[in-house]
């Protein structure tokens, strides 16, 4: 993950590719800048493509977390949003969803894939500035290059994204990070398992202390 740029900004995608011999691969920034802002609290939509519940306001609810239905099928992501929720950090999560599919393009032995995201802000709200997210964002990074097994293969990409927040009467465009995550392998369960233990690690790297550290204003 590369730092802020000079002006301070996050770059607005950037992806971390980690193969499966635990080699962090050169990160790739994309120019293509994200400017439609998603509303936060949002309703439930389906479409051809996804069912979404909308936005359930969780934090101080780890209750409520640990039904979120994506839940159900990751016990990693269950325990990520559970601590995020009854955590005092100022950090939330606004989303998040699970799948899985072949991968007809990726390497023979390694075509079954399974990821998912998670879209996440801070109630501190405009006070979290670009380079804020940009730290954390190389804490997560430098966690999943540090924990990688051999037998990985993980591609995580962590888009900064605008929201418009109407939340604890605060009605303004601030920031999030959208975090989406892939593993491949070769059968079905194993690429369950590998997204488990990545899933686990971006729960480490989004410790209460790391965020602190993150988002301390200098």
């Amino acid at each position: 993950m590369h730092p802020a740029n000079s002006n301070g900004k996050l770059p607005a995608v950037s992806k971390l590719t980690i193969d499966a011999r635990g080699k962090a691969l050169p990160v790739e920034i994309k120019s293509n800048e994200r400017t439609e802002a998603i509303s936060i609290p949002y309703p439930s939509f389906v479409d051809e493509r996804r069912s979404n519940r909308g936005f359930v306001d969780v934090r101080g609810r780890p209750d409520l977390a640990a039904e979120i239905a994506e839940c159900s099928a990751s016990k990693k992501l269950q325990i990520l949003l559970m601590r995020l929720a009854a955590s005092s950090s100022s950090f939330f999560s606004i989303g998040c969803d699970l799948g899985h599919h072949i991968d007809g393009d990726a390497p023979k032995g390694r075509r079954r894939a399974a990821g998912g995201y998670l879209h996440l802000t801070s109630s501190l709200y405009n006070d979290i500035k670009a380079d804020h997210w940009a730290r954390l964002c190389n804490s997560v990074a430098d966690a999943l290059k540090e924990r990688v097994q051999m037998r990985d293969e993980w591609e995580v990409t962590f888009t900064l994204a605008p929201v418009m927040i109407n939340l604890d009467r605060y009605h303004k465009l601030t920031g999030s990070i959208s975090i989406a995550f892939f593993a491949w392998a070769k059968t079905h369960q194993d690429a369950l398992s590998s997204r488990e233990r990545l899933i686990a690690i971006l729960d480490e790297g989004l410790s209460d202390e790391t965020v602190r550290s993150a988002f301390e204003m200098h």
